[in-house]
């Protein structure tokens, strides 16, 4: 299992699946390597108070990029970091069949974003890919939080692509093109 091969099928996914389809296939997927009771332990996180903050945070990037016609939105968040998170506005853009995203390291503007320690915690007790558990744990802790973010742009007008990644991913995912 090759972490990375499944970061890009997941790519593939959210442009081809509902955000419900995606995170039940990480579910089944972390269940069936690293136990039902790890899995659990993810899918029971309550993301409300997140995604709140998401949405808050998003709000001001968003104005941000109305008002300065920018190209796209990208939310970076740190798993070594308490899952610490900021919302990058980028007046450059390229898409993901373009194969660079250099763009995202140049923004005009950033606003912080939401921790989710909970995750964190997960995370550091497992680690990236050490292990086939650290795997499957790390792609259901990355496809919440892809979904959890996704699910508040569904819910808002969002004018302009909105990417996410983790600290250093590449490439990084397109929610919205």
């Amino acid at each position: 299992m090759d972490i990375f091969d499944y970061l890009e099928e997941m790519q593939l996914e959210l442009f081809q699946k509902s955000f419900e389809e995606i995170e039940a296939k990480y579910y089944r997927l972390c269940s069936t390597i690293a136990g039902n009771n790890v899995a659990e332990r993810i899918q029971s996180i309550n993301l409300d108070i997140l995604q709140t903050k998401l949405k808050s945070s998003l709000k001001k990037a968003l104005y941000i990029a109305n008002e300065r016609s920018v190209k796209a939105i990208y939310f970076e968040y740190d798993m070594d970091n308490e899952w610490e998170s900021t919302f990058f506005v980028c007046d450059e853009y390229n898409s993901l069949s373009e194969d660079d995203d250099d763009w995202a390291s140049d923004w005009i503007d950033e606003i912080e974003g939401p921790l989710n320690s909970e995750f964190a915690q997960i995370y550091q007790e497992n680690g990236f890919d050490t292990t086939e558990k650290a795997k499957a744990v790390t792609l259901f802790l990355v496809i919440r939080t892809v979904t959890a973010l996704g699910t508040v742009a569904q819910s808002m007008k969002v004018n302009v692509p909105l990417c996410i990644g983790f600290h250093d991913q590449d490439p990084i995912m397109r929610i919205k093109e």
